[in-house]
């Protein structure tokens, strides 16, 4: 779990240094370079030195609005320090595919064993992927629940729906979660209805850390 939770925050690292040196390190250098060469346009064309003052203005102003975007999408929906492992992983999950997601969690996550972990999360994981892909959605519910020796998870969305999908359709990946949760002696099921969502249901037999299966 750790080395999962330190992949991501590099992942997510990452992905901001891009952002910042693609876009706004460009804009502000491109900037600086403008108003160096206005030194000189302004002794021998002021209107035109003038003009180029308004359009590095709105350079700028731009550059302000996507660092209040940037710093916006660091900020929302921050999980609390106490918030589970498993939820993070989630939550980091659905957003680097840009779906917004409430989490649920009831029970002590934090006790369970790996291979419940790696279960629940490649479910909760593909379900996500489903429906930022096909759902057309505007978010996501995920709840996970720990009752006894069991573990309920549940993906919902409210998007368009679909017919019914077979384990054999290679687009949904109804089969590979199937797997996970039967490899546990757990169950998975899926709803569908043509413009009312989808939910994707798994119950599984879990072990806490330091326990055998």
């Amino acid at each position: 779990m750790r080395h999962a939770v330190e992949s991501l925050l590099l992942e997510e690292r990452t992905r901001w240094a891009m952002q910042i040196h693609d876009g706004l390190t460009q804009s502000v250098t491109s900037a600086v370079l403008e108003l160096q060469t206005l030194r000189h346009r302004i002794e021998t064309d002021p209107e035109a030195a003038i003009a180029t003052l308004g359009e590095i203005e709105d350079e700028i102003r731009e550059d302000l609005r996507h660092i209040r975007e940037l710093l916006f999408e660091m900020t929302e929906d921050v999980p609390s320090e106490a918030e589970p492992t498993l939820a993070g992983l989630v939550r980091d999950f659905a957003a680097r595919w840009r779906l917004p997601a409430t989490v649920e969690v009831a029970g002590d996550l934090e006790a369970l064993d790996e291979a419940s972990v790696e279960a629940a999360y490649s479910i909760v994981s593909e379900a996500l992927a489903n429906a930022a892909k096909h759902s057309g959605a505007p978010g996501v519910h995920v709840s996970m629940s720990v009752e006894a020796d069991t573990l309920h998870v549940e993906v919902q969305d409210r998007g368009r729906g679909m017919v019914a999908v077979t384990d054999t359709d290679p687009h949904f990946g109804i089969r590979i979660m199937r797997a996970r949760a039967e490899a546990l002696g757990g169950s998975l099921d899926m709803t569908s209805t043509p413009g009312r969502g989808t939910t994707v249901v798994a119950v599984l037999p879990v072990t806490r850390a330091g326990e055998g299966r």
